[in-house]
C-alpha cells in the first residue's frame, strides 16, 4: 500500500501521559508496520516526564506520526482530540505503553474490508516482564457477528467479557464514530472505555472477530487499573448497569446472572485490593461498608451456586449479612494466608534458580 495515499486508511490514536518507560517501543511497533497507509496521532495528556520530546522525536522522524500538545485533561478528553483530529476511514485506539504485531493494521483493515465491518476485534496477549498469557476470542480465522445481539454475549462469559469492556485490539469504522457523535464521556474517570463501547452498540451491524493475537496488553502492577483507587468502584458499577441494560434491550435477559457472576468477580477483586492497599484499617472497613452499600454488590450474590474458591464463598456470606466487620475479617485472614503461599513460592523459586546456576 502506497505511502502516497492523501487520506490515511487508518489513524492510530495514542493518548499519552507520563508513559515514558514504555513510549518508544510502543511507537517503534506502530511504525514496523507492513501496511504503510496510517496516520498516528499522539496526544500529549500534559505529561511532566519525557513523553511529550519522545512524541515529538518521532514525528520528527516520521511524517505519518502528528503530535497534540495539551494541558492534562484525562485519557477521555485525549481520546476526543484524537477522534477530532481523524483523517483515517478506519480508526484505532493503542495505549502508550502497549505493542502491536505487525500485520495488526492489516489483517485489521483487510477484515473491514471482507467483510464490510463496522467493527473489528482480535485476540491478544496479556504480558509483563514476569509473565504473558495468550487471550484468544474465536478459534477460526474469522467469525462474523450478524448483529449487536452476538456482540453482546461477550459480556456474558468471563472469557470473553474484557473484549467487550477494552476500547483497544478493535477497528472501528471511522464514519459511524463521528456521524453518530461517539465520544468518550470526561466524567468518567474510570472504565471509560466500556461505555464508550456501551455507546457504539446501537450503531454496530457487522463485527467481525479475528482468531489471531495482534495486541499486547502490558499489564503493569503500578498501574491505576491495578492499584486501589477510593474513586473507582462506581465507576465500575455504572459499567456494569450499562451492560446489563444493554443484554435486557437486546432481549437476553436470560444472560443476566452471567453478569452478575462476573460483576462479582469485580467486587472480589476490589475487596482485594482494599485488603492489599496501605489504608490504614479503619479507613479499609469504611471502604467494606462503602462497598456493601451498592444495591448492585448485594445483587450479585443472590445466586445459589457455591464456588470452588472457598474466599469467594466467604466474601459472598458477609456480603449477604451485609457486616463489613465480617469482610475486614475474611480479608485480613485471606491476607495472612496469601503472605504465606508468596514466602513459599519466594523459596521455591529460589531454590529452583539456585538449581539452575549450579547446573550450568
Amino acid at each position: 500500500m502506497s505511502m502516497e495515499h492523501k487520506t490515511p486508511i487508518i489513524s492510530i490514536i495514542v493518548p499519552v501521559y507520563n508513559a515514558q518507560a514504555h513510549l518508544r517501543q510502543c511507537l517503534a511497533s506502530i511504525r514496523a508496520q507492513r501496511m504503510t497507509d496510517w496516520e498516528a496521532i499522539l496526544v500529549d495528556d500534559g505529561s511532566t516526564d519525557g513523553s511529550a520530546a519522545i512524541c515529538d522525536e518521532a514525528a520528527n522522524a516520521d511524517p505519518r506520526f502528528t503530535v497534540i500538545h495539551k494541558q492534562n485533561a484525562g485519557v477521555s478528553n485525549a481520546r476526543n482530540d484524537g477522534i477530532e483530529a481523524a483523517k483515517g476511514d478506519y480508526l484505532m485506539f493503542i495505549d502508550a505503553d502497549d505493542l502491536v504485531t505487525e500485520n495488526y493494521c492489516s489483517e485489521m483493515f483487510e477484515a473491514a474490508k471482507r467483510f464490510d465491518a463496522d467493527l473489528v476485534l482480535c485476540g491478544f496477549d496479556r504480558f509483563n516482564d514476569e509473565w504473558e498469557k495468550h487471550v484468544q476470542l474465536v478459534r477460526n480465522y474469522a467469525v462474523l457477528f450478524r448483529d449487536a445481539k452476538d456482540f453482546l454475549l461477550l459480556y456474558t462469559e468471563s472469557r470473553t467479557n474484557m473484549f467487550g469492556v477494552s476500547i483497544w485490539a478493535k477497528l472501528f469504522r471511522t464514519d459511524l464514530i463521528k456521524n453518530g457523535n461517539l465520544r468518550f464521556d470526561p466524567s468518567i474517570s474510570y472504565e471509560e472505555d466500556c461505555n464508550f463501547i456501551a455507546d457504539c452498540v446501537p450503531h454496530l451491524q457487522r463485527i467481525v472477530a479475528l482468531g489471531e493475537s495482534m495486541y499486547r496488553y502490558r499489564q503493569q502492577e503500578e498501574s491505576l487499573s491495578k492499584g486501589y483507587r477510593r474513586d473507582t468502584f462506581r465507576f465500575l458499577v455504572h459499567g456494569y448497569n450499562r451492560r446489563c441494560a444493554l443484554l435486557k434491550r437486546y432481549g437476553l435477559e436470560e444472560y443476566l446472572s452471567n453478569a452478575k457472576g462476573i460483576f462479582f468477580g469485580v467486587v472480589k477483586n476490589t475487596c482485594i485490593k482494599i485488603a492489599n492497599s496501605d489504608l490504614p484499617h479503619a479507613e479499609k472497613l469504611r471502604e467494606y461498608e462503602a462497598l456493601l452499600a451498592f444495591e448492585e454488590v448485594r445483587d450479585a450474590v443472590v445466586f445459589d451456586k457455591k464456588s470452588k474458591s472457598g474466599l469467594s464463598n466467604r466474601i459472598c456470606a458477609a456480603i449477604k449479612a451485609n457486616d463489613a466487620k465480617r469482610l475486614d475479617r475474611v480479608m485480613r485472614s485471606w491476607k495472612q494466608m496469601d503472605r504465606v503461599y508468596g514466602i513459599k513460592n519466594d523459596l521455591k523459586r529460589a531454590i529452583k534458580n539456585r538449581g539452575k546456576k549450579e547446573q550450568a
